[in-house]
């Protein structure tokens, strides 16, 4: 049966993969997470590239200071920060992180190092970036998890998915951006509002400018895969047709069958007793053991067995209700576990 590795989340008119790891992320996998939170403004750059694209910086490990520096901005309360600064403790905050440590002080979702000192130029713990992660979601260390292993509710919450544990030594700038994308569909303690849904609510990431969807498989069988495209929970998104100019499965050539606005996509999947609706749906015939054939990456499963990865890639034209049209290509990997 298929497993698929990456779910997807797409923002303006960029398609970006947001993991969903079963191991940890590489500076590569991670370059479209961080990507996607630029776009919304909840991740800034280090710098810029020569052609003017933002910098990363996604291989090397972040120091204290920089990951509460990136929860705030996660959490769209830059501004906030930024208004008012709020006296701490620590004795040692540089001057252009104070606003960011004092906001995250004031709000409980980080701690100093000792009672004077927070340690900004430390180098953070993925179990440090997780209990940010949740105690910013409304989660209380001791109470609905242990600072040493929040990976068991982070786990649970979908936003870590075993990637980390006692034994991982190495944390990036990459596992902190993989994260961040990844706890944007988080919900927050007691509430089924995620954390995506809850900056779009109070207008941190806004409405007008932002088009936020996402797909699912619907079916899967040998030589035969169907995909339904949708808007998210608290999306803006209208679109009024929604086409694939082009799938490749593993860069072959396929037959496809496209059911292109949502009135039409209603229809058909009623007709084939589906009560799904969405914008957008595909029904996509293809050589399965050719594909695999042609695979280039593999992906290794705990028991050490490698499986060739499929990758569907598709290029679209999504038209929204105000006539604008956004376009793109994105790439979902699956793999057959027979």
């Amino acid at each position: 049966m298929p497993k698929k590795l990456l779910s997807l989340i797409l923002a303006l008119t960029l398609a970006l993969s947001l993991a969903v790891p079963a191991f940890a992320v590489t500076p590569e996998d991670a370059q479209e997470d961080a990507m996607l939170l630029y776009n919304l403004g909840l991740f800034k750059g280090t710098g810029t590239t020569a052609d003017g694209s933002p910098q990363f910086d996604l291989d090397r490990a972040p120091t204290r200071a920089e990951a509460v520096t990136i929860l705030v901005r996660l959490l769209g309360a830059e501004e906030a920060a930024t208004q008012k600064a709020i006296a701490t403790p620590f004795t040692d905050v540089p001057a252009w992180v104070k606003p960011y440590v004092g906001y995250a002080y004031s709000k409980g979702y980080t701690n100093g190092v000792d009672t004077k000192h927070f340690g900004p130029n430390n180098t953070v713990s993925a179990a440090q970036f997780l209990t940010f992660l949740l105690r910013a979601l409304g989660y209380k260390d001791g109470t609905d998890f242990t600072w040493d292993s929040p990976w068991t509710l982070t786990d649970r919450l979908g936003i870590s998915n075993g990637a980390y544990n006692a034994k991982t030594k190495t944390f990036l700038r990459a596992d902190a951006a993989a994260l961040s994308a990844s706890t944007l569909y988080a919900k927050k303690k007691g509430s089924d509002k995620t954390l995506l849904k809850d900056l779009l609510d109070n207008g941190a990431i806004s409405g007008s400018t932002v088009v936020i969807w996402d797909y699912d498989a619907v079916a899967f069988q040998e030589d035969y895969a169907s995909f339904l495209f949708y808007p998210v929970s608290g999306s803006p998104a209208t679109f009024t047709s929604f086409k694939l100019d082009k799938v490749t499965v593993n860069g072959l050539s396929c037959q496809t069958l496209q059911v292109t606005t949502p009135e039409a996509v209603a229809a058909y999947l009623a007709s084939i007793g589906h009560k799904a609706g969405g914008f957008g749906y595909v029904e996509i015939t293809y050589d399965e053991e050719a594909a695999a054939k042609a695979a280039t990456e593999y992906y290794t499963a705990a028991n050490g067995k490698k499986y060739p990865l499929i990758a569907f890639t598709f290029t679209y034209t999504a038209t929204e209700a105000s006539g604008k049209q956004q376009k793109g290509t994105f790439t979902d990997y699956y793999y057959f576990d027979a």
